[in-house]
């Protein structure tokens, strides 16, 4: 018997007797709508027809053995009448019920499916603001400019699934967007395809200040592939960045398939742009900060003290390796006359271009700085004195060459400079030893001269 409870079983089995005893007696109408109700009961309470036969026959039982014996088998013929009552009540409620659970079980079903499709949304929600919140987190928390774009490059092809994202950013100096970082197909190909501001892709998405979206390229006729570059590609968008109101860049996308993007995710990546670019300005604003911290301004060469830094550290970096190090100081023949000549003014342009100079003839590894004044000094790491000479006689060679304003009022009309070398380990151990000695050959150059070089060697006087 399906449980319900001694009391519940009981309770029924109870009422079921005191209906067959009213059966026995008086076969009226009200004992049979009461035996429907009681049909319904059973239902209510979990019962199956099998029940209601054993609690019938029980019943039947124990009224027989009230009754005189000779009433027993009319009991027993009038009780059926009345289990038949029951076993209809209990079909017809046994089928509203069912309809009931199906018709519930049928929105309980349909319930689920809208629960599914909303915590699918839910959860791709969740992921997108996930990827916009660790985009914060690491653009604010970084401020150099190449790790920060790879990090805004790597989240917005995560949030829209494309394989290929380029981003461009304004050349103050060409006033156009260049190719700052590619990553993904193609890369390479990107990274050396003139594919800049001047493309009508790239203006019409910085005109309109929004996403532009291709879903399907093939469908747009402003779409031009490059042959090898991004002929392979079927969906395309580019994102403009803007602080304050002026488009500093833009970042362009491209996948290989047909790709829809919804407005949720268009949304979703305006705001990752806006980001972005705040982000992309603090990190530049802080290279141009440190750059300006360690270059001086006339020459835009090194500062005095980003040399004696570097100087330090070259030449810990020599002796830890056992590697030779040298040192120019440069020394500009008669610059006093032609301040007094010509202002300070011409010879601040003197020094501007003579940073220039310097710049152009020494190496990409070479350090060249302005020690002060009219002064300027060279640190060449890896390199030995007979290096070091060759190196300064093209430099010398290349400032003499060199034409200036008003070159006329120098000795001999053009422009010169002396230069001193020492050397680690040949003619100095420590930073205080190269400059002492680098000066000391300086003005030997000076005293044979000018416009001339001269090494400092260890076993002689410098």
């Amino acid at each position: 018997m399906i449980p319900g409870g001694h009391f519940v079983l009981e309770h029924l089995q109870e009422e079921y007797k005191n209906l067959i005893r009213e059966f026995s007696d008086d076969s009226s109408e009200k004992v049979l709508y009461k035996a429907s109700r009681l049909g319904k009961k059973f239902v209510e309470q979990g019962y199956s027809p099998e029940d209601i036969v054993d609690i019938h026959m029980q019943a039947v039982e124990l009224i027989a053995g009230e009754k005189p014996l000779l009433r027993g088998p009319q009991i027993i013929l009038n009780s059926f009448s009345l289990l038949l009552e029951s076993m209809m009540a209990y079909g017809l409620a046994y089928r509203e019920y069912m309809e009931s659970k199906s018709a519930r079980f049928s929105d309980l079903e349909a319930y689920t499916r809208e629960l599914e499709t909303l915590n699918t949304a839910l959860k791709q929600r969740v992921d997108e603001l996930s990827i916009l919140y660790d985009l914060t987190q690491v653009v604010n928390s970084s401020l150099d400019l190449e790790t920060t774009l790879r990090v805004i490059a790597r989240k917005i092809m995560e949030v829209t699934g494309y394989d290929t994202c380029n981003l461009y950013l304004a050349d103050t100096e060409k006033k156009e967007f260049q190719i700052q970082l590619s990553m993904g197909v193609n890369a390479e190909a990107y990274k050396s395809h003139d594919f800049n501001s001047g493309h009508e892709l790239i203006e019409s998405a910085i005109e309109n200040g929004t996403p532009l979206v291709f879903r399907d390229v093939k469908t747009e006729p402003g779409w031009k592939p490059a042959k090898g570059v991004n002929d392979h590609v079927q969906s395309w968008m580019s994102i403009p960045l803007v602080a304050e109101g002026k488009p500093i860049g833009i970042i362009t996308l491209s996948c290989s398939k047909v790709k829809v993007i919804s407005e949720d995710v268009l949304k979703l990546i305006s705001i990752a742009a806006s980001q972005a670019a705040s982000a992309i300005e603090r990190a530049r604003l802080y290279e141009e900060t440190k750059r300006l911290s360690i270059t001086d301004e006339k020459t835009g060469l090194y500062n005095f003290g980003y040399f004696k830094f570097l100087l330090s550290t070259e030449l810990k970096r020599a002796k830890r390796y056992g590697r030779p190090l040298s040192l120019f100081m440069i020394d500009v023949d008669d610059f006093k006359l032609y301040n007094d000549c010509c202002g300070h003014l011409d010879g601040d342009q003197v020094l501007g271009e003579l940073g220039k100079v310097i710049k152009q003839s020494v190496r990409d590894i070479d350090f060249p700085a302005r020690y002060g004044g009219d002064e300027f000094a060279v640190i060449l790491p890896e390199t030995d004195e007979t290096e070091a000479r060759t190196a300064a006689e093209r430099l010398r060679a290349s400032i003499e060459g060199r034409s200036i304003p008003n070159q006329r009022v120098l000795p001999g009309g053009k422009l010169t400079v002396s230069i001193g070398i020492s050397s680690y380990p040949t003619s100095a151990d420590t930073e205080e030893d190269l400059i002492r000695k680098a000066d000391a050959a300086l003005y030997q150059a000076k005293r044979k001269g000018k416009n001339k070089i001269a090494v400092c060697i260890k076993e002689q006087e410098c």
